[in-house]
């Protein structure tokens, strides 16, 4: 819609004066011609009315005078003078005022006084002053100083100091700042247009939208604003910003409805919800009551709580739940350390759960005392067989062992370490009781938000100290319990560990502890085709500061070693076997290590040893899947695939 220019205002208050001056002649001509003798109260008082044509007055394209109280004609001038209850139309449209000058010939009206145009009984627009010409169709109203030109359509009312009446088709703007109203929302610009038939509104320049509701906070600022007085829908095609207590909107492009507060955003809109969350994309769907929300194409939602970003092709996010889930390229970038760590998997979920607790239920006697002890430690341990954790594998690296002779059968022995003194009992009696039951007092038990974050299946992660695989990922806020499920594999520098399920407690995401229950070996490359290596049924390793500290593995313990020389050589291979086994690191060194209760093997010089004594049994190096930097998150192959269908680690031998 084009802009236009009305007409200017101190010529026509001139043309007031003139019309007033003439008006009052008229008056005064009349009063002059009354006899004087005849009684006053005798005097014929009928107003003066002008004859009305029989012209079409439904004509669309020409104004025609309705009636008036008096009109004069002056010599030489185009125009008519008509004074009182003047009244125009136009088509179906009637423009009303105390006086105007009335140019027949082409259709023009300069209106004085109370101007008011009305179309039926919906549609009026009130002035002080007004001019209008059939040749451009456009009705020029104005208003003194100290008020406003007024148009009221319905429940929908427009203030300003001129407005532009375009009859031809029914649009009204203003270029001088102006305000427009209906039942839901207040909407000031200083430019504005407005139909009546359509209900759309445009505005550009410093366009502000502020609802009118009840506890409604919402307001919207922007350079142009497409708005309808109907549907309560606003379009936005220039830099916008929707600001409500449920969040901000920030786009160039989109459609917010602001009864229900659904927005379709395009060209990389920007959503921050009310908890800080972002959520960002080519093509974005929000529903800022619900907290939800869609979208496609190179999308971004960013927690910064949890200092988490997802990425992916397509994902949602739903603020009440503090969910999102994200696929397609899907990525997770977790920078709460020095250094991000880059997740991949097919589809990536993050979402929150309030779990609320049973009350506490009354102690009995029925178990007995060792085993109350061990309930909590089994419990805890039991609910993370099922899922998986990353573990950074350190050094394996054991004394050097001189050796005499070319290969050394190691007696079996009971221990390697000093045997604990026997004790009759440490089991204390506790005394008999008919009952150990206590009566709670009823209590409310505030429930427990817990967080996840999920990532399924072909998972990939990278960080500069850690690099792994599995099949699914799982971390669990309330336990701070990292789980790998389905044959991870896990890299630390030149180490590698594996397994069936890796459990990894951390603290402020450090490693603390990390559990293999069923099944683990760690390998550490040395040189070429030398190995350190160590496998069991079960592994549990505790860390301080991120550094191993002690190692656990227990059932089927085997193990081989390359000790290092004094020279940093390598001379002899050692082949372990027991069923337990403890140790204890410093930094990258092995302290002490204890192996029981009957340990076998064999320390053969290099030179000496038989290929089959390099490896145990289970051993694999997944070396080429081991990701390098983080665009290789997105590298699934074949060979990684394949892995995750095999049976479980443990029952096959090395290939």
């Amino acid at each position: 819609m084009s802009q236009r220019k009305g007409r200017n205002g101190l010529g026509f208050r001139a043309m007031h004066l003139v019309l007033l001056v003439a008006a009052a002649m008229v008056l005064v001509s009349v009063w002059a011609q009354t006899p004087a003798k005849q009684p006053v109260h005798k005097r014929d008082t009928t107003p003066i009315r002008p004859t009305v044509p029989t012209a079409n007055r439904q004509q669309t394209n020409k104004v025609f005078l309705e009636k008036a109280n008096v009109l004069k004609k002056i010599d030489g001038n185009e125009y008519q003078i008509v004074v009182g209850d003047v009244e125009f139309r136009r088509g179906n449209m009637f423009m009303y005022c105390d006086s105007a000058l009335f140019y027949d010939a082409p259709g023009a009206i300069e209106a004085y006084g109370n101007v008011r145009m009305q179309q039926g009984d919906t549609l009026f627009v009130y002035a002080d002053w007004l001019t209008y010409a059939d040749t451009t169709r456009l009705a020029v109203l104005y208003a003194d100083p100290g008020k406003k030109v007024r148009l009221i359509n319905r429940d929908v009312t427009l203030t300003t100091d001129v407005f532009n009446y375009d009859l031809g088709i029914d649009l009204g703007y203003y270029e001088v700042g102006g305000v427009l109203t209906d039942p839901k929302n207040h909407l000031t610009s200083f430019y504005g247009e407005y139909s009546p038939s359509t209900k759309d509104a445009l505005f550009r320049d410093d366009v502000h939208l502020h609802s009118l509701r009840t506890n409604d906070t919402l307001d919207i600022f922007s350079e142009q604003m497409l708005y309808n007085t109907a549907t309560h829908i606003a379009v936005l095609d220039t830099t916008s910003t929707i600001i409500s207590k449920d969040g901000t909107i920030h786009t160039t492009d989109g459609v917010y409805n602001t009864d229900t507060r659904e927005a379709d955003l395009y060209k990389r809109s920007l959503v921050v919800a009310k908890n800080g969350n972002t959520l960002t994309g080519d093509t974005l769907y929000y529903d800022q009551v619900a907290g939800y929300g869609h979208a496609f194409g190179n999308i971004e939602m960013v927690d910064t709580t949890k200092k988490v970003i997802l990425n992916g092709e397509y994902g949602y996010y739903y603020e009440a739940e503090d969910s999102a889930r994200v696929y397609g390229r899907a990525l997770a970038r977790e920078y709460s350390q020095k250094d991000t760590l880059y997740l991949h998997g097919d589809t990536i979920y993050t979402f929150r759960r309030v779990i609320r607790p049973e009350p506490p239920k009354p102690a009995t006697h029925e178990a007995e005392p060792a085993e109350a002890e061990m309930a909590p430690a089994e419990a805890e341990a039991e609910a993370a067989v099922s899922e998986a954790a990353a573990l950074p594998a350190d050094s394996l690296a054991i004394d050097s062992v001189a050796v005499d002779s070319l290969a050394i059968e190691l007696p079996k022995v009971d221990s390697l370490v000093v045997e604990l003194p026997k004790v009759d009992s440490l089991v204390v009696e506790l005394p008999k009781m008919d009952s150990l039951a206590v009566e709670l007092p009823k209590v409310e038990m505030a429930p427990d938000t817990v967080h996840y974050m999920v990532a399924y299946p072909n998972v990939k992660f990278y960080r500069v100290d850690l690099q792994g695989l599995c099949d699914s990922m799982t971390f669990v806020s309330k336990d701070s319990l990292l789980h790998l499920d389905r044959h991870p594999v896990v890299w630390n520098e030149n180490k590698q560990i594996f397994g069936n399920k890796i459990i990894v407690h951390l603290n402020d995401s450090t490693v603390d502890w990390a559990r293999l229950p069923q099944f683990g070996f760690v390998a550490e490359h040395i040189d070429e085709e030398f190995y350190n290596q160590l496998t069991g049924k079960e592994m549990f390793a505790t860390f301080e500061k991120g550094e191993l500290r002690h190692l656990d593995v227990s059932g089927n313990v085997q193990a081989i070693m390359l000790p290092q020389e004094d020279d940093s050589t390598y001379n002899k291979i050692a082949n372990l076997e027991s069923s337990y086994m403890a140790a204890d690191f410093s930094g990258q060194n092995l302290e002490r290590m204890k192996l029981w209760p009957e340990t076998s093997g064999t320390m053969t010089p290099l030179y000496l040893a038989k290929k089959n004594l390099f490896y145990l049994p289970t051993f694999r190096w997944f070396e080429p899947l081991r990701p390098l930097k983080p665009e290789d998150v997105f590298v699934i192959t074949e060979e990684m695939r394949a892995l995750f269908s095999e049976p479980d680690f443990g029952t096959s031998r090395r290939k």
